[in-house]
């Protein structure tokens, strides 16, 4: 299979648990930083595309993120499988038509509990890491796939997937994240202490809803 072309949007992304899910199906990985001057991959040399969490935001009028939200829109056009997560999912939705916008509820930081929607075709559902403050809009014509108590979680359309939240991050990645954004998450008035408890836990248990959702996900590119 061609490589799948991860696009990233911050140094120490942490690709996870798709690096190691790809390695165990022996599919490469393109690691892509669009934000440091790397060109996007032509569409007919990758087998897919994930498009990475990162700092930004989707309305940011960078022209990286332009030129990314006309390549997944290519991607979604030419068929090509695409996974789109957190700040990923919100650039797929404006490409295809939706937006994407300040979170109408605050950060939502931690594990979360996703619930598939009610006559989804696809099940999208159980415990993930999620953190994130801005969040998406897709288009009309798109499958809504699962929510959680306080925001839309998961949606498709044509070739795509889409989740709010992290089912590829590893704990070395939470590590990483709660260095970086640990002031502001006190801020808003998350226990870190316990956000990080709670993480230990799911991973110590195999992190077994994020591999489920990612292996359907890789299912779908041997089809």
């Amino acid at each position: 299979m061609k490589p799948i072309a991860v696009i990233t949007h911050v140094d120490r992304a942490d690709v996870g648990l798709v690096a190691e899910l790809a390695r165990e199906r022996g599919i490469a990985l393109q690691l892509v930083r669009p934000y440091r001057g790397d060109e996007l991959p032509p569409l007919d040399r990758v087998g897919a595309v994930v498009a990475m969490g990162g700092p930004q935001s989707a309305y940011d009028d960078h022209p990286y993120l332009r030129e990314e939200q006309r390549y997944l829109a290519a991607a979604v056009g030419d068929d090509v499988a695409v996974l789109a997560i957190c700040l990923g999912s919100q650039l797929l939705a404006r490409a295809l038509g939706g937006s994407a916008e300040p979170g109408d509820s605050g950060l939502e930081a931690g594990m979360i509990t996703v619930k598939p929607a009610e006559g989804a075709t696809t099940e999208v559902a159980g415990e993930f890491f999620s953190f994130h403050s801005d969040s998406a809009t897709p288009p009309e014509y798109a499958e809504i796939l699962a929510r959680s108590d306080r925001y839309l979680q998961a949606w498709s359309a044509g070739s795509a997937l889409a989740v709010q939240f992290h089912p590829e991050i590893t704990m070395r990645g939470i590590g990483g994240l709660l260095a970086v954004e640990g002031p502001k998450l006190e801020r808003f008035g998350v226990d870190v202490a316990t956000m990080r408890r709670d993480a230990e836990g799911y991973f110590a248990d195999g992190a077994d809803d994020s591999r489920t959702l990612l292996n359907r996900w890789f299912d779908r590119l041997s089809r």
